[in-house]
């Protein structure tokens, strides 16, 4: 008679769905911390809702989901890209919250257009994309779409000089 494999952890809690949701938890916790800290948090605006309102209610979803992964019967089970995970997985994280922060200070001296370009062209490539100029075609296609559409909802983008042109 054949065994099923196990889904327990082989490398210990720390990989299980349990430990998972409470880092989560207590990541989401720590963020309505901060924010509730935060002056612009609490500021009414004219319709009456409270600034902070939806943000706190898209972290209160994230706590009850993550809580839950804490909780089900599940808990103890290891997702198997998690019982993967190595340091490369960590390196990769590191790097495009890094471009995803460069995206975010580029934006005010160089526009939105070009870094979003930029970025989704590196993206592109980091994830895969090949060749490179459909890349850069696509990415460049995207950053126009989306300024297309900012356009015609009338929200002009921040910085730089190709929004004010138009």
């Amino acid at each position: 008679m054949q065994r099923k494999p196990s889904r327990r952890a082989p490398a210990g809690w720390w990989r299980t769905n349990q430990a998972l949701g409470l880092g989560i938890a207590i990541a989401v916790a720590v963020l309505f911390a901060y924010l509730w800290q935060q002056d612009w948090y609490h500021r009414e605006q004219r319709d009456g809702f409270i600034l902070g309102f939806f943000p706190g209610l898209g972290l209160a979803a994230m706590l009850v989901t993550a809580l839950a992964l804490t909780l089900d019967r599940w808990r103890h089970t290891v997702v198997e890209e998690i019982a993967t995970l190595d340091w490369r997985d960590l390196l990769w994280a590191v790097v495009l919250s890094a471009a995803a922060l460069s995206l975010y200070a580029l934006m005010e001296p160089l526009g939105m257009l070009l870094p979003i370009a930029l970025f989704l062209a590196l993206m592109m490539l980091l994830l895969g994309l090949r060749p490179w100029y459909l890349a850069a075609g696509l990415a460049a296609a995207i950053a126009l779409i989306i300024l297309a559409v900012f356009t015609l909802l009338g929200i002009r983008l921040p910085g730089a000089f190709l929004p004010l042109l138009i």
